[in-house]
């Protein structure tokens, strides 16, 4: 779900920021009638087989800048083992680079994928309407229009116990994600309380457009149920 960009972007003027967005999820959502990816100095795409824009691996990042060409070679570069400069046989390595780039044919999926992207996630989107008319609990994932709905997440009491019923029930559930500053890598003596409470009860529940009608009622009788 789109955060408040225009905002962010108050911000980075004062300040004289770039803004990098992780839009990871946000295939095909929106902002002030603007699809993602037409806003930030850079924002980055994350494609997979279970993504909205599914394929079988891959990124994108999109560039709005005025430097964006030269943005684009760097990128390429570092994309390609540092390779530049390229012309015919003949090429130059400037700096280090890594095997970043994306196979073609996961490209060609992508492309083909691209065409169903806004029926997909429409469909998506009239789920996610229902789960917020149906499923009683006090916090879920808000509705909005512009929002992709890959994730579609329920807090929870229980989450253990809640979870095992779901799947004696034959509903597979997620938790999506783990707060950050818990990990080894990133921790630290910073105590953060909500966020901590939330990573606690956050589960994410079955939302993607193959689910049948009588799939999502059963999802929402049995969160309403266990929750």
């Amino acid at each position: 779900m789109p955060c408040d960009l225009k905002n962010i972007q108050n911000i980075a003027r004062k300040y004289n920021l770039a803004i990098i967005e992780d839009a990871a999820h946000a295939a095909g959502a929106a902002y002030n009638n603007k699809k993602i990816g037409s806003h930030g100095t850079a924002v980055c795409f994350s494609f997979h087989p279970v993504k909205n824009l599914a394929m079988p691996n891959g990124g994108l990042i999109s560039i709005n800048h005025k430097n964006h060409k030269q943005f684009r070679r760097i990128l390429a570069a570092r994309r390609w083992c540092g390779i530049t400069d390229r012309v015919g046989s003949e090429y130059d390595v400037r700096e280090i680079g890594w095997n970043y780039y994306m196979n073609e044919f996961s490209a060609a999926i992508g492309l083909a994928q691209l065409k169903k992207l806004d029926r997909l996630n429409n469909i998506r989107k009239k789920i996610a309407k229902s789960y917020d008319k149906q499923i009683d609990v006090e916090h879920k994932t808000v509705f909005n229009k512009d929002c992709s709905y890959h994730l579609y997440w329920v807090l929870v009491k229980n989450r253990k116990k809640f979870r095992e019923n779901m799947r004696q029930s034959g509903i597979e559930t997620g938790t999506h994600y783990k707060p950050i500053h818990t990990m080894k890598m990133y921790q630290n003596n910073r105590v953060l309380p909500n966020t901590e409470k939330v990573g606690k009860q956050i589960v994410t529940i079955p939302i993607h457009p193959n689910l049948k009608k009588f799939e999502i009622d059963k999802i929402v009788n049995s969160v309403n149920k266990f929750a």
